[in-house]
């Protein structure tokens, strides 16, 4: 099986590239860069009351992600949601091979290049997935989401900015439908906060879908095909 048969990576990404100590590495500086950030606005939020209205609802709204009232439910939910997320994307994706007219296989496994083919580049994928979802969540949909919602009236403009920044970044290293389904992923993340859902929920989904994505459906993929 040719692991890029739409010549899709154009940078010549490699497993080894992503998955390794130093992907950690830029999860920890992203995490010390939210945590400068934020105890930035608590010192003037508390040394000023009053002064600062827009950072104290900003605060308010950040703090209000870690509600645990919900926890289990969150939890199983949010997992839950995250492997049928997966399953609808993957559909989809189908759906799009047949009505381009490619062959079914061969796009299913068009992004296989980006897959750990080792143990330890297995274990750096799984550790950098959870990680990461949780990291890229506080970030996206908690400290920027926020941050966007009050510059219009409805949050589905923030949701849409949000997503298109989001689903860009990813788009160096996948391909553009992929870039596509990451885009309706990230639109989705975004409603669930404005539903007030916690941050463990929107976390366990984020990582549940990046778990189906680099582990479950290429192993169900794989054992069809062979």
């Amino acid at each position: 099986m040719k692991h890029d048969p739409f010549n899709e990576n154009k940078l010549n990404i490699r497993p080894e590239h992503l998955w390794n100590a130093h992907s950690m590495i830029q999860q920890g500086v992203m995490v010390m860069i939210m945590g400068m950030i934020y105890s930035l606005v608590r010192v003037m939020v508390f040394s000023s009351p009053g002064r600062y209205a827009g950072l104290e609802h900003w605060l308010e709204q950040l703090h209000a992600l870690f509600q645990l009232n919900t926890l289990p439910a969150d939890i199983l939910l949010g997992a839950a949601g995250g492997f049928l997320l997966a399953f609808v994307l993957f559909l989809l994706d189908a759906g799009v091979a047949l009505v381009r007219r490619k062959n079914i296989t061969l796009w299913l496994h068009r992004s296989d290049y980006i897959l750990p083919e080792n143990k330890l580049q297995r274990k750096w994928a799984l550790t950098i997935t959870l990680v990461g979802s949780a990291v890229e969540e506080l970030m996206f949909r908690g400290f920027i989401f926020l941050a966007i919602l009050p510059l219009w009236n409805t949050w589905i403009w923030s949701a849409l900015l949000l997503s298109a920044v989001f689903s860009l970044l990813h788009a160096a290293v996948q391909g553009f439908w992929s870039t596509i389904w990451i885009f309706i992923a990230s639109l989705l993340l975004c409603f669930f906060v404005i539903c007030g859902k916690s941050i463990y929920f929107i976390f366990l989904l984020h990582a549940m879908l990046n778990i189906s994505n680099l582990f479950i459906l290429p192993h169900v993929l794989k054992r069809r095909t062979s």
